[in-house]
């Protein structure tokens, strides 16, 4: 396995980010972490999708790690750059945790995997108090309540895109999270509930890499369960 830390040149921007790769890749995912997070917290995560053959790039998203830029609302401008470079690789996968599994799942990417995404862009204030006191301070951005008013500021995400998303929450998940989640399941989406999950590990946990692996195997691979 091969490891790279790349600078991806945007317009007028750049996204850095860090490229695991095994030796002949059948395809490429960009994995993007959440507020307050890094390209570095997504290591793990990425590894694992690099194991199923795929060259897998973690990047920070503006306002964050090594990005240049505060944090606004072009947050997919990043995610889309690191798509076009990784294209080189075939068809790409955007994975995402937490904001960056909403901007996955609304990325112009082959496939999307979301990750506890904040499908609904209303929080309630306990909601909004907790990530300003645990995650703002890791944040270069105007003011605390932004990242808010940025989810509003997004389009809404489709159910399904025809076989091409899936979405992975926590069952002790943030409870909008659940709820949209919950909701989008009924609907007939392709939605997985990781039991006892909390927000913030279920994308280190065992069952998510698993759901993860056999679903980068049906779309790369042509496998089906």
């Amino acid at each position: 396995m091969n490891i790279e830390r790349v600078e991806i040149k945007g317009r007028g921007f750049q996204v850095p980010g860090i490229l695991v790769s095994p030796a002949s890749p059948k395809g490429a995912a960009v994995i993007a972490h959440g507020y307050g997070g890094c390209k570095e917290e997504l290591l793990g995560l990425a590894w694992r999708v690099a194991e199923q053959g795929l060259a897998a790039c973690t990047i920070d998203l503006r306002g964050h790690g090594e990005h240049q830029l505060t944090m606004d609302d072009e947050f997919l401008a990043d995610m889309g750059a690191a798509i076009r470079y990784c294209r080189k690789f075939g068809k790409v996968v955007a994975i995402g945790h937490s904001l960056g599994g909403r901007l996955a799942l609304l990325s112009d990417a082959d496939y999307a995997i979301g990750i506890s995404p904040p499908l609904d862009p209303d929080y309630c204030a306990r909601t909004r108090e907790l990530l300003h006191k645990v995650r703002s301070y890791r944040v270069k951005q105007e003011r605390p309540s932004a990242v808010f008013d940025y989810l509003k500021s997004l389009p809404p995400t489709s159910s399904d895109r025809s076989g091409r998303t899936l979405i992975i929450y926590g069952s002790r998940d943030v409870a909008e999270i659940v709820v949209s989640c919950n909701d989008l399941k009924a609907k007939g989406g392709n939605v997985l509930r990781i039991e006892e999950a909390r927000h913030g590990d279920t994308h280190q946990l065992e069952s998510t890499f698993s759901a993860i692996a056999d679903q980068l195997a049906m779309w790369f691979d042509g496998r089906r369960e």
